[in-house]
């Protein structure tokens, strides 16, 4: 085994050998893989979406590299016929990658019933980092470089890159370090500024990277001597205006209005406090299971808030063993049905709300940590139990709230994506459950201490009134949130 035999092969084992050029192009995806998976992972997306779309990924990106590169280049590969797979050797066109990469997202993402314009903007930014790491393989074929230059030019450059620009008997202009920085500047710029402060409909980032790139090609490949051609024409800076133009257009939102790619919103509906009033009711029923279980102990009212929101089993097992935490939910349901019809009221204006919702042809649903027996009757005792074609109750969520599963659940059942996702709910937990899907979230309250609680889990909006939801869901929204990446 030998390592770096010479400046194209990384590693050989006897007639085996293993290119930088491979090394680095897998090293580029490897890193846009990673940071791609960390988002999804934040998204509550299954590991396996961005597995099985990866690989198949690469292979067409890389394909249709090739293809273009042949293509163009046609009259010396119809010579050289075996030479056509010979990738190793360099000659992959990154504009034929894109094409055959995004056609293939387009279908792949549809499958799975996922926004392809989230997807656009989650990739996009770091294929320049891959692009980046890509360069590094042009350099070490030596490749993709510009024109005569002296021998002085390469004064502040470090050697190895001097020395790798000898070319044909003269020094050359690194044009592929020229574009690896600015595309790691592309990468950076994206993700650390425009994200946070100039994104404002789907599909930006990656409009953002097709303007970004597209500049960025230009410019350099009217400094390049090995430029693919048509028509007298350099290919790539043809390409890359049309890249810079559909970018432009595409930030200017014009593709939005022509191919209606506004979105209405799932509505997803916390009960207690959110739809239905259930605080006296609430408060009621512990302070009498308390008087019959723990006479001696007065509950607080910052105890009685603090119950809003975990399970029945989560808060009495802080006071009760855990051998009759079951019993004394019993009797807690039982209690509570009880006083049910006198105590329960219904949030104001959510009926009319919902009719609202109901005239756009919003879907809604309803997801509950509370039993699904006790979250129907409050429904329906509400006259509310009508516009939901799904209620979810403890017993149908894969795991209580703070976990966005039952969100997620609520959705499938739905037949719809994820991505445009609003949950409404009137404490931290259901916040922190819209927050780990990175759904839009809404805290309402009309409670000041409540309030203050949810100002501090930073929901997307906090509302008032149940009606405000109208018109919100009728505005230009990313409906997720944009925070989360």
């Amino acid at each position: 085994m030998h390592l770096f035999p010479n400046s194209r092969v990384f590693v050989s084992f006897g007639s085996l050998q293993i290119a930088w050029y491979a090394v680095l192009i897998l090293t580029g995806a490897l890193c846009a893989y990673l940071l791609c998976q960390r988002t999804m992972k934040k998204w509550s997306y299954a590991p396996e979406v961005l597995d099985d779309y990866v690989v198949p990924m690469l292979f067409i990106g890389i394909l249709g590299a090739r293809l273009w590169y042949v293509v163009f280049e046609w009259n010396y590969y119809s010579q050289h016929l075996n030479e056509i797979i010979a990738i190793w050797n360099g000659g992959l066109a990154i504009h034929g990658g894109l094409i055959a990469g995004f056609i293939f997202s387009l279908f792949y993402f549809k499958n799975k019933k996922i926004s392809f314009l989230r997807m656009f903007d989650l990739i996009m930014p770091t294929v320049l980092l891959a692009q980046a790491f890509g360069r590094w393989g042009n350099f070490m074929n030596q490749e993709a470089y510009g024109g005569i230059v002296s021998e002085s030019f390469f004064a502040h450059y470090p050697a190895f890159i001097k020395n790798q620009m000898f070319i044909d008997g003269a020094y050359r202009m690194p044009t592929f370090l020229f574009e690896s920085v600015c595309n790691l500047l592309g990468f950076l710029f994206i993700t650390l500024i425009f994200r946070k402060h100039f994104y404002k409909r789907r599909g930006d980032c990656g409009f953002m990277y097709m303007v970004w790139y597209g500049i960025t090609r230009f410019v350099i490949e009217g400094m390049r001597t090995d430029s693919l051609m048509v028509f007298g024409l350099r290919t790539a800076q043809l390409v890359s205006i049309t890249l810079m133009v559909i970018g432009i257009l595409g930030l200017t939102g014009i593709f939005h209005k022509v191919f209606h790619w506004k979105k209405k919103p799932v509505v997803l509906f916390d009960l207690d406090g959110t739809l239905i009033d259930s605080q006296k009711l609430v408060f009621e029923t512990f302070k009498r299971v308390f008087k019959e279980y723990k006479p001696d102990y007065e509950l607080s009212n910052e105890e009685l808030y603090s119950f809003f929101g975990p399970t029945l089993e989560v808060t009495f097992s802080r006071y009760f063993p855990e051998d009759q935490v079951e019993s004394i939910i019993d009797r807690y349901q039982v209690i509570n049905k009880q006083l049910h019809k006198d105590l329960l009221e219904e949030i104001p204006h959510a009926k009319e709300m919902l009719e609202g919702l109901k005239s756009t042809g919003i879907q809604c649903a309803v997801v509950s940590n509370k039993r699904i027996e006790v979250v129907k009757r409050g429904l329906k005792q509400a006259g509310l139990d009508t516009y939901f074609e799904v209620v979810l109750g403890k017993e149908n969520l894969p795991e209580p709230k703070p976990s966005a599963s039952g969100l997620i659940e609520a959705c499938n059942l739905l037949h719809t994506g994820r991505d445009d996702c609003i949950y409404i709910g009137d404490n931290v937990a259901d916040i922190l459950a819209a927050k780990n899907m990175a759904a839009y979230s809404v805290g309402f309250s009309v409670d000041e201490k409540q309030r203050a609680a949810l100002e501090e889990a930073h929901p997307c909006k906090i509302i008032d009134d149940l009606m405000q939801l109208v018109p919100l869901c009728k505005e230009d929204h990313v409906w997720s949130d944009n925070t989360i990446w």
